[in-house]
């Protein structure tokens, strides 16, 4: 309880990072507004002051302060948003949510770069976020709550969204860290073309849990008289050595235990890379009205080879994706302040999976039997039309309706024997005769989903402004969530997750100070879970409620002060038995009621920035029936950073205190389960500009 109330405290007192008052924003501080623009809602820029919506913002100057060696160190500042880390580069995702796991939990929230999903509607990747080039990102956003309808199918809690590298000096970055970590940055830009180039080489804090990584993002800008272009590939290579679970109630604290790997044979080995093209034209017309239009091809490719170690018989996956689209939009301005948009989105992917278990088990369990479980690929065919409209009713009242739909076709094709025999075609030692694993036979299936949102916001006093959004979201089931079933489930019972939204904020920005307070209410009905049989069910609900705050204050020229925060109730509200046991009402596992963060930053010239930052996790139940949990913890970390004329030296040290905590806990298969954090950490890093 005395940490609650230091965090509401803490919250009431302070609220938000700097990056929301400071992303893509020319300031000064003698303004009496800070002008920050984003372009996640409507995938062009807008006035962060007006957004009817909520979202967190990192800049690119926050990105390069944090200098994260895992995405989750610069998004832990933002409310109501936790990238649960795993071991090296994997994680698990929870926005206005909690954390997700399973076959579809990534489909929960979108994932994105410059707008554009990284990955193909029904085949998204818990760990896809290392897909993208965060480490030199010109910014992140990141959209709480249900997408606007430029967004479709799986913008349901959230949009992540990647802003890709913008150089505007070259430089060449070496960096070194506790645990053998070391890392090497490029960026270069000649006129029209920039290169940002990023590698990792690191041993890990556990044993054998060590990755190297490569990232590359080369992009091409060209303005024409009327048209202009930005061409953008980006690539990226991922070999990791995992380490596992930890078991043991409080294994986590143990001198002994927590930096061993019980899983010494894990491992995850993935590439990806995407090419695309965004294209604009703006037209001024006669009688106030112009317009605009934006259209964006893009291909990517990805594939990815892993041992699922956390699952008997430790079987390796395989699976990749192909796949191509557009985005296109048009807006067009009228009189009286009224905007229209009118877009369409097409895409088109093959998709494939591959599961073999090369160890044996017995038979007290070969229904989970050695040899191959499962070989398909899936077509998918994707069509979306969406209208948004826009009107400034007066200086003070803006008003926003839009609507999507969305049409997706999935083609699937077995390539071995169907049904639940080994892939031999001989029975299991099981009471019928059937293995764990049912393959269906080819067949087709689609499905026809709608959105919508409708929204105000208010200028109440030139500092204040309100807003209110009603808004509906869905998800297509993904492919492992169709196909790739257990014995005699049938396909046809899972069908698209919907969720409907009601939110309401308060927005202040006023001389040296800027708060944001936010408010929500969200239903999900036809929730995908596993039920007491292990088999997936499509009939659960669940409840989502929280309040979110941001806010940052400039007490003199030299030093500010930052913090952002929520409370957050995620239930179960109507679904069927979990592991035979009644769980409505229950806290949904992996879902903290408090989360928050603050910061104190000396910046007394442009050359020199400190910063010390506290991080706060509440506690969390780690199953369903709600009979365990995680008691939460706290950290410090500090950044300084000291600018020359051509270098830059930046210094952090992270979990000061070197607190043993959990980056992640549940209980599974009869015991705790913990991903242990890193202890105490410190990173050096020199920079040099050319």
């Amino acid at each position: 309880m005395k940490v609650k109330a230091q965090l509401l405290f803490g919250s009431v007192l302070l609220l938000s990072t700097f990056s929301a008052t400071q992303t893509y924003a020319e300031t000064t501080l003698s303004d009496s507004k800070l002008e920050t623009i984003v372009v996640t809602g409507r995938r062009d820029g807008q006035s962060a002051e007006n957004l009817i919506g909520a979202i967190g913002q990192l800049s690119g100057p926050d990105l390069q302060l944090i200098g994260h060696v895992h995405i989750n160190q610069g998004t832990a500042r933002l409310p109501g948003v936790w990238l649960s880390r795993g071991n090296g580069q994997e994680l698990l995702a929870a926005v206005r949510s909690p954390v997700f796991t399973g076959a579809g939990s990534c489909g929960e929230i979108q994932t994105s770069e410059d707008g554009l999903p990284i990955r193909p509607t029904g085949m998204c990747n818990v760990n896809q976020l290392f897909e993208v080039n965060s480490e030199q990102a010109a910014g992140l956003e990141v959209w709480r709550g249900p997408g606007t309808v430029f967004y479709g199918s799986n913008a349901l809690h959230g949009v992540i969204n990647t802003l890709s590298p913008q150089i505007d000096r070259n430089y060449l970055s070496l960096e070194t860290a506790s645990n053998d970590y070391n890392r090497i940055k490029l960026g270069w830009n000649q006129q029209q073309w920039q290169v940002a180039a990023n590698g990792v080489k690191d041993a890990g804090f556990k044993d054998d849990s060590g990755f190297d990584q490569q990232k590359l993002s080369l992009k091409h800008q060209w303005a024409g008289t009327d048209i202009s272009s930005d061409t953008h590939f980006s690539a990226v290579n991922l070999n990791q050595e995992t380490a596992g679970f930890i078991r043991g109630e409080n294994a986590y604290r143990d001198p002994q235990v927590w930096r061993t790997n019980p899983n010494l044979e894990a491992f995850r080995d993935a590439q990806a890379f995407r090419l695309s093209s965004h294209f604009s034209n703006s037209n001024s017309g006669n009688d106030s009205n112009s317009n605009e239009w934006q259209i964006s091809p893009y291909m990517r490719h990805s594939s990815m080879t892993f041992l699922q170690h956390y699952l008997p018989g430790q079987a390796e996956e395989k699976n990749g994706q192909t796949s191509a689209g557009v985005q296109s939009s048009f807006k067009a301005i009228f009189k009286y302040s009224t905007s229209l948009w009118l877009g369409a989105d097409l895409e088109w992917a093959n998709m494939w999976v591959e599961e073999f278990q090369a160890n044996a088990l017995g038979s007290s369990d070969n229904v989970r039997y050695q040899g191959q479980h499962y070989d398909f690929e899936v077509g998918s065919q994707q069509l979306a039309a969406f209208a948004n409209l826009e009107s400034n009713f007066s200086s003070k009242l803006t008003a926003e309706a839009g609507v999507r739909a969305e049409y997706i076709n999935y083609d699937y094709q077995n390539n071995i024997l169907t049904g639940t025999t080994r892939d031999d075609g001989s029975a299991c030692n099981s009471s019928d005769g059937s293995c764990r694993y049912f393959r269906p036979a080819d067949r087709s299936d689609s499905n026809d989903n709608y959105n919508f949102h409708l929204g105000i916001n208010y200028q109440i006093n030139p500092a204040l402004s309100a807003y209110s959004r009603v808004a509906s979201a869905y998800r297509a089931p993904q492919i492992n969530e169709l196909y790739r079933l257990q014995r005699e489930q049938q396909i046809n019972d899972i069908k698209p997750v919907q969720l409907k939204s009601v939110e309401a904020g308060l927005r202040y920005y006023k001389n040296a100070l800027s708060a944001e307070l936010n408010f929500y209410r969200m239903n999900k009905q036809k929730v995908i879970l596993k039920d007491s049989d292990g088999f997936l069910v499509n009939d659960g609900e669940t409840s989502h409620r929280g309040i979110e705050w941001q806010l940052s204050y400039a007490l003199n020229p030299d030093w500010q002060i930052a913090t952002a925060g929520a409370w957050a109730k995620h239930l179960y509200s109507n679904s069927s038995p979990l592991n035979g046991v009644s769980v409505n009402g229950n806290d949904i596992d992996t879902a903290p009621r408090y989360q928050g963060s603050a910061q104190l930053r000396y910046q007394p010239s442009e050359r020199i920035t400190a910063e010390l930052e506290w991080l706060y996790l509440g506690r969390y139940f780690l199953d369903a029936a709600n009979n365990h949990q995680y008691p939460g913890h706290n950290v410090l970390n500090l950044s300084l950073l000291q600018s020359f004329d051509h270098w830059e030296l930046r210094l952090r040290a992270t979990n000061l205190g070197d607190k043993r905590i959990a980056d992640r806990a549940d209980f599974a298969f009869g015991s705790y389960r913990y991903f242990v954090g890193e202890g105490r950490g410190v990173l050096l890093d020199i920079k040099h500009y050319f």
